[in-house]
């Protein structure tokens, strides 16, 4: 069901696109007879997300209020199965209390870049020449692979990302970047992986590695920023950075 929007503070349309349940939030100046088109970020783990990000769409709206920024669009998507759209690759499960990753991820970003991004442009006016990704864990590993893949985004913020993932680092030693790509920003926590097994023990040590390699690769493109939490610690304060850094970034 698509719910109307309606001016006021924090416009927030629950819809659908395809099976996906999708949260969208829509900036201040948004009107649906107008032309201009908005700057939008897509925001995976979208239930997730919700929870973290709506508190501080009041503050972003201060921001622009005084020139900090330019308003944009957020879509934040809810995962049908995180295990197989947020993988690169099919990969062993950490735990037999798990079901294996089943590495759809390729056909997940297709999907976003041939069918949501032209359903957003159409029904909410996307500038589809601006559009950024934002995840959290499997989120952010994989909008930080779309970049080996695709050259519509135009900056990305990966926050606690799973750069553990079974052959990730090898194979981004080995990947081209989207020439495209204007900036990433990455966050991890140091205590990451602590009381793990396996790749996942050496979480912090795959974030500060994969920080270094695309820091070495795209100069000037790259913010790596880290606290002493675990992988869930500080989430509120992870995505409240993560999307200021958005809006600065999206403003210039």
């Amino acid at each position: 069901m698509i719910l109307e929007y309606k001016e006021g503070k924090h416009p927030i349309i629950e819809t659908q696109w395809k099976n996906h349940n999708i949260y969208l939030y829509l900036p201040p100046s948004w009107k649906k007879n107008e032309n201009r088109a908005y700057p939008t970020i897509l925001v995976q783990d979208g239930d997730q997300a919700l929870k973290a990000i709506t508190p501080l769409l009041e503050e972003l709206e201060e921001l622009w209020a005084r020139g900090t920024g330019r308003e944009f669009i957020l879509v934040m998507i809810c995962p049908l199965d995180r295990l197989s759209e947020y993988t690169p690759w099919p990969a062993s499960a950490m735990s037999p209390r798990f079901p294996d990753f089943k590495g759809r991820g390729n056909e997940y970003l297709k999907s976003l870049e041939t069918g949501l991004l032209p359903w957003l442009s159409e029904n909410y006016k996307t500038d589809r020449k601006n559009v950024s990704l934002l995840g959290y864990s499997l989120g952010g590993l994989i909008s930080v692979y779309a970049l080996t893949i695709q050259n519509c985004w135009c900056h990305v913020a990966g926050i606690c990302s799973s750069f553990w993932y079974d052959g990730w680092y090898s194979y981004l030693e080995g990947s081209s970047i989207s020439e495209d790509l204007k900036s990433v920003y990455l966050h991890y926590g140091t205590q990451e992986g602590k009381g793990k097994s396996g790749s996942m023990e050496k979480a912090a040590e795959y974030g500060e590695k994969t920080g270094r390699l695309l820091t070495a690769r795209l100069p000037g493109k790259v913010r790596v920023t880290q606290d002493d939490g675990g992988h869930h610690s500080f989430a509120d304060k992870r995505y409240r950075n993560g999307l200021l850094w958005l809006n600065d970034q999206i403003g210039k």
